[in-house]
């Protein structure tokens, strides 16, 4: 009868170690999951940026981005909230995340990434889990400097 109670209060000791370690594991598999999508989104925003302008009965250079945001598992934390915000008065991105412990990141995409209009400062924000298809096109804001533009495909 005591080796049973041992074993079961041994489990729970177990257990009880082994959970903060899970969940630190899981908000760094979120974290790795969301940074890789926003190194995507930066690395295809440069090469778009280094192409030239198409001429007009031509289409505008694009990539075309797979963002993925993971839901809550055992092995990931939910995300809260993910926003590109373009940089007013700047070329560049503030990519922020918020995930459901608390964790906030922010790092900057290298371009100025705008949703739809090339004229607009909207974000982009990705809203609930799941993949995201996001196509990144060059276009001219109303100045004649490069933006890069997100849309849906």
């Amino acid at each position: 009868m005591i080796r049973y109670v041992l074993a079961v209060v041994l489990t729970i000791a177990l257990l009880a170690v082994a959970m903060p370690v899970l969940d630190r594991g899981s908000t760094m598999n979120t974290e790795r999951t969301v940074d890789s999508s926003i190194a995507a989104i930066d690395d295809a925003t440069t090469a778009v940026a280094t192409e030239e302008h198409s001429p007009a009965s031509h289409p505008n250079p694009q990539r075309v981005v797979t963002v993925t945001v993971p839901a809550r598992s055992v092995t990931t934390t939910a995300v809260d909230h993910f926003e590109i915000v373009p940089h007013e008065n700047g070329s560049f991105s503030h990519a922020r995340y918020v995930l459901e412990d608390g964790t906030t990141r922010e790092t900057i995409i290298d371009e100025r990434v705008v949703w739809l209009d090339p004229a607009d400062t909207e974000p982009i924000e990705f809203d609930g889990p799941g993949e995201f298809e996001v196509v990144l096109t060059l276009h001219s804001d109303s100045n004649g400097d490069p933006v890069i533009v997100a849309s849906h495909p």
